[in-house]
């Protein structure tokens, strides 16, 4: 039978196969224990194990070999190493039977990933990747938005005929930012994903903006919205001295890894 501990070194594998490393706070944070039970696992496990405690993260000390050559894979955008956080909190909201609507950001597989095998929802999506994670869950029924794909933006488009989110309010509505600013509202780099953002935003009942500390102050070329917009704002390090008073004034509850998840 696996103890506890035992479990937990598990889970942490399965998480280190997603990423690179798992700062330990993250780590205890995701398994619902302190700290100190992480640190007492690797101190007290008897045989050798597959990962490392390194300046306050948790890394892969041998990584998984990559796929054979006769085994073609769909290349992978790179996530940001601090879009982890960001991830685990997002992951936190989503519920059994949730509708869910996810943009087509480099962080949104990883969201996807961090998402309970056991919760049953379904997933809109018009991203290559995100529709590739989103097929990876067990218990995930897919919704792919369709059109002609773009290998840059890896992305299905198509403007010129409804989508399902016409008929469709997702209850919760997950937006990639490249850009958060006080005046300028939040961003984005490619014009050509601003309507399907907009149409989710439109008819998604709960709008969750996922921002990483460093794209504060910046402006991208596509407007979005004003931050007021959304309902949640989601990013890996307390905001910038302005932005805490920006969020309440336009009544949007802020998730960081320091506040904790909902």
């Amino acid at each position: 039978m696996e103890t506890k501990q035992k479990e937990r070194i598990r889970r942490l594998m399965e998480l280190l196969k997603k990423t690179d490393r798992i700062h330990l706070k993250e780590a205890a944070r995701m398994l619902e224990v302190s700290v100190m039970t992480i640190r007492r696992d690797f101190s007290q496990e008897e045989e050798p194990l597959p990962l490392a405690l390194l300046g306050g993260y948790i890394v892969m000390v041998n990584k998984p070999a990559a796929p054979a050559a006769s085994q073609p894979v769909a290349p992978v955008r790179p996530h940001h190493r601090d879009d982890m956080p960001i991830a685990i909190l997002a992951a936190g909201l989503v519920s059994e039977n949730d509708l869910v609507f996810f943009d087509n950001g480099p962080e949104m597989p990883l969201v996807v990933s961090m998402i309970p095998d056991e919760i049953n929802f379904t997933g809109i999506c018009y991203s290559h990747q995100v529709f590739m994670a989103l097929n990876a869950k067990p218990n995930a029924t897919v919704m792919l938005c369709g059109g002609t794909y773009r290998a840059k933006s890896d992305a299905f488009y198509d403007a010129s005929n409804p989508t399902i989110l016409d008929s469709l309010n997702p209850r919760k509505v997950f937006i990639s930012a490249s850009g958060v600013h006080e005046h300028f509202g939040v961003s984005w780099f490619n014009p050509d994903d601003l309507p399907i953002k907009r149409k989710a935003m439109e008819h998604g009942i709960r709008k969750i903006l996922l921002a990483r500390y460093a794209l504060f102050d910046e402006v991208a070329p596509a407007s979005i919205a004003p931050l007021s917009g959304f309902d949640v704002l989601i990013s890996d390090r307390p905001l910038p001295a302005e932005y805490p008073a920006c969020c309440r004034n336009g009544f949007v509850k802020v998730l960081t890894p320091e506040s904790g998840s909902e």
